[in-house]
């Protein structure tokens, strides 16, 4: 019973290797296609790049306006201090668009720069970088919206908001 599943997994993985091989070809074609179809391509580039500028700004927002509100609310600190302490958290999120990968810089930021305590931070890190999705969220929005938009869907009051 165990050869069986054993031969099984192999058998698997070589299809799935042969599928990850050619799975580039197969996006490519299906972008081609898309591109393809596209009947005005400037308006389309218009509508990307509004799309785009208008989730920029609402990541902007969030990290300019919301959280340091919610820091200070909750800490009646300044939010820029404690900022300052996360720059390099910071720039490596940025450089490795990882939350994962970042943590060893962010625990280092926080417990020395920021003077929190290990054990709440060996805590409470690994389930932010996990839970915490707030600009994926705001992203799947928009494009959801989005999406609608580009299909000459019109979406109400009641529907835009049911998307967030």
């Amino acid at each position: 019973m165990v050869r069986f599943f054993v031969i099984l997994n192999e058998i698997i993985m070589r299809i799935v290797i042969i599928i990850m091989w050619y799975s580039p070809f197969g996006i490519m074609s299906l972008i081609v296609g898309k591109i393809m179809a596209i009947n005005d391509l400037a308006k389309t580039a218009e509508q990307l790049g509004l799309y785009m500028l208008t989730v920029v700004a609402g990541l902007a927002i969030h990290a300019c306006v919301t959280l340091p509100f919610l820091y200070f609310a909750v800490t009646h600190k300044n939010p820029f201090s404690f900022f300052k302490g996360m720059l390099q958290a910071w720039v490596t999120a940025l450089g490795t668009a990882s939350s994962a990968a970042t943590l060893p810089v962010t625990f280092r930021c926080l417990e020395e720069n920021n003077g929190i305590d290990k054990r709440v931070t060996r805590f409470v890190l690994p389930v932010g970088a996990t839970v915490n999705m707030d600009g994926t969220a705001l992203y799947e929005a928009v494009a959801a919206i989005f999406i609608a938009q580009m299909n000459g869907i019109d979406l109400t009051a009641g529907q835009v908001i049911s998307v967030r």
